[in-house]
């Protein structure tokens, strides 16, 4: 890579490496913690009657798994910022602006879906338990379906499917067009971002699938680390060469 925009090149793309490795590993802590106590992500689709329950005798694991999840989507955008400011170039100059404004609106969307399970759904859980009657436990299952729908497609869709996705492409589309990655790093993180994108037929009420959406987030989470790899072995070539 040889259009950097830094006084200590070495300084600031080990930090960027460093980043994007820390943003591509951080999803495995609530894949770990939020899979173990509530079989998360497949209990995004639970009903009330099971979700609920769950959520209240694995309060402590399923707060700990979000506020990691909250701090991985926050991290996109920073680790979008610092990407665009390390690769230089004419045409990421030019998409500078909607690059870094879909990530900073990808973090917004994902933040807005994490805190449903931060603090009204364990309060649904709280009136769960205490209610006595079919009717009550109804109205609150209601209430659990409509917000975890519409958290979920603020969230995961819109998010992560949408505003993600467009944001990774139109990076590595500038990057392609300056001639300022590898082509190989590039191309991957277009087959990454158009594999997220895909996932987003489920607003048209298509099933993406389960195989679908692993399969996009997964190649999302081996660009960011591939990224940091290879800025880590620019940066040593770099200082190598001076």
């Amino acid at each position: 890579m040889n259009t950097v925009k830094s006084a200590n090149p070495r300084s600031t793309s080990t930090w960027t490496a460093i980043v994007s490795l820390l943003q591509g590993l951080l999803l495995f802590v609530p894949l770990i913690v939020l899979g173990a106590a509530i079989e998360w992500p497949a209990s995004l689709d639970d009903p009330a009657a099971i979700a609920l329950p769950r959520l209240l005798e694995e309060e402590s694991a399923v707060r700990f798994g979000y506020i990691a999840y909250l701090i991985y989507s926050i991290l996109f955008a920073i680790t979008m910022t610092m990407l665009v400011k390390l690769v230089n170039g004419n045409s990421m100059r030019n998409l500078m602006s909607l690059i870094l404004g879909f990530a900073i609106i990808s973090t917004l969307a994902r933040s807005l879906g994490i805190i449903r399970w931060l603090d009204p759904m364990p309060q649904l859980a709280e009136s769960w338990d205490l209610a006595t009657t079919d009717q009550e436990r109804f109205a609150i299952s209601v209430n659990f379906d409509v917000l975890n729908s519409y958290g979920g497609s603020i969230g995961e869709v819109l998010g992560v499917s949408i505003f993600a996705a467009i944001s990774i492409l139109l990076f590595c589309i500038a990057a392609i067009k300056d001639r300022s990655l590898p082509t190989w790093l590039s191309g991957f993180g277009l087959i990454s971002g158009v594999s997220v994108l895909v996932t987003a037929i489920t607003l048209t009420g298509a099933d993406a699938g389960d195989f679908l959406i692993t399969f996009g987030t997964s190649m999302v989470q081996f660009w960011f680390l591939a990224m940091g790899i290879w800025l880590l072995y620019w940066s040593r070539k770099t200082s190598q060469i001076g």
